[in-house]
């Protein structure tokens, strides 16, 4: 059994697909997925490149922009979450971070910024906090920037 689990690891890794740039490794995201809409690059306060990706109209899901030895590589770290006003989700990084996302149609708080495309605010907070009462005290968004319109 646990030959098993480990032979599923090296496969899971052996099949992660390595680009010579950032720009590759984007491309393939975008054609490999399917996306429509646009794509904000946001580094977080831990140097973490989060890519918030509009799959299509109201789609959203969240990618990460690694570097590594082999290369560049985008990978998917959320589903995809269908909103019409907004929504939250946990997620954590394949370098291992952990974090909670938020979408709101308005700016009510100065810990949002706003995606490119202009339908929604986001903050991004450390920690898997939806439940919490204090949850946007702390964004964890050092910079935002568009990377397809």
């Amino acid at each position: 059994m646990t030959s098993f689990f480990l032979l599923s690891a090296c496969s899971e890794e052996n099949n992660i697909n390595y680009f010579p740039s950032p720009e590759a490794a984007l491309e393939d995201l975008i054609q490999s997925e399917g996306i429509k809409g646009s794509i904000d690059l946001i580094t977080t306060t831990d140097e973490i490149e989060i890519l918030v990706i509009e799959q299509n109209e109201n789609s959203y899901f969240v990618a990460e922009l690694l570097e590594a030895k082999k290369g560049y590589t985008a990978n998917r770290i959320s589903a995809n979450a269908t909103m019409e006003s907004g929504g939250s989700w946990e997620l954590k990084t394949d370098s291992k971070h952990r974090y909670t996302i938020y979408f709101e149609k308005k700016q009510e708080d100065q810990n949002f910024y706003p995606l490119s495309n202009e339908h929604y605010y986001i903050s991004l907070v450390e920690g898997h906090q939806i439940t919490k009462e204090d949850s946007i005290a702390r964004n964890s968004i050092k910079d935002i920037r568009v990377v397809k319109e």
